[in-house]
């Protein structure tokens, strides 16, 4: 199965942090994603969601704010969100937009926690793409970590309060009206979610920002999720699409993290160092978009009604 594009970053910081025993509740088993044949679409979406929540509750356990958990949390309430968007055919727009804002209010509330700890390891990622040596850039990583170590003091406070949002979501898909879910309606909807990134990618080619491609990586991870929810119903499992995904969100998820550290440098002292960082990123950055796109356009060669085509569902 698909890796996640963060995964090779989150070990390191999975390295420097107190044992996963002191900071993470672990979850018994693999938390599942994909539906199963046989099930009815609705009650199976209804489930995977519930899940997913569940899971994201468990991890946050005693006010856990280090990597690991804050993690998989959001990663797991990026899972539901996929999840709505196939299932938003049966919620309704009142129901669905309150689900999303009591997601969207949950993963505002630990963003910047996920983004001050993920900076640390773009700045060890970047070093060693870039062959520098880490010692000359010692001061500013102790920078970054404890920006990382106080975010994490600051923002303990607000785990109960994401928590609340996470139940309060759990509440709603409860209420789900399962049974109205058809095979056509997942395919409209990941018709649909197919055809945006194809737009947004002909956009980004045509006049590029920052912006844009930010919303464009929203979108692959979006269908990437999508793909691995409706897995089963695909040939071989989506396997091929699934994994070009994968490696396309990889390389965007870098020029994400790296345009992050670039502004966290910019907004510092300006020193040798900084400014020898903030050149190295300057290089990678329009390689790294370069790759995405590139790969992007092969994906997305499919006219949306052509890539369903092969879903049986």
């Amino acid at each position: 199965m698909a890796t996640n594009p963060k995964d090779s970053k989150l070990k390191t910081a999975e390295k420097k942090a107190p044992s996963a025993k002191s900071t993470s509740v672990r979850i018994s088993k693999k938390t599942r994603l994909n539906l199963r044949r046989g099930e009815a679409l609705g009650t199976g979406l209804k489930s995977l969601a519930t899940m997913q929540l569940e899971a994201a509750i468990l991890e946050l356990r005693g006010n856990n704010v280090f990597p690991e958990p804050i993690h998989k949390t959001r990663t797991y309430i990026k899972k539901v969100r996929s999840i709505v968007l196939l299932a938003a055919p049966i919620l309704g727009s009142e129901r669905r937009a309150q689900l999303t804002g009591f997601l969207h209010e949950a993963s505002a509330r630990i963003g910047q926690l996920r983004d001050s700890e993920v900076q640390v390891q773009s700045l060890d990622l970047l070093l060693e793409t870039k062959g520098l040596t880490p010692e000359d850039y010692s001061s500013i990583r102790s920078g970054l970590a404890d920006i990382a170590k106080q975010r994490r003091n600051n923002d303990s406070r607000q785990i109960p309060r994401v928590v609340s949002f996470l139940k309060k979501s759990l509440e709603t898909i409860h209420e789900w009206p399962v049974d109205q879910l058809e095979g056509k309606d997942i395919r409209r909807r990941i018709r649909r979610i197919y055809r945006r990134g194809r737009t947004t990618l002909d956009l980004c080619l045509v006049d590029f920002t920052p912006e844009l491609f930010h919303t464009f990586r929203k979108l692959v991870k979006q269908l990437w999720y999508t793909l691995r929810i409706t897995s089963k119903f695909w040939p071989d499992e989506a396997a091929a699409l699934i994994a070009e995904l994968d490696a396309i969100g990889e390389s965007a998820g870098k020029e994400r993290d790296f345009s992050m550290l670039a502004k966290t440098l910019e907004q510092g002292p300006k020193n040798k160092s900084s400014v020898r960082l903030l050149q190295a990123i300057e290089e990678l950055l329009p390689i790294l978009r370069a790759e995405a796109l590139s790969a992007c356009e092969h994906f997305y060669a499919s006219k949306p009604k052509s890539f369903v085509d092969g879903l049986e569902i």
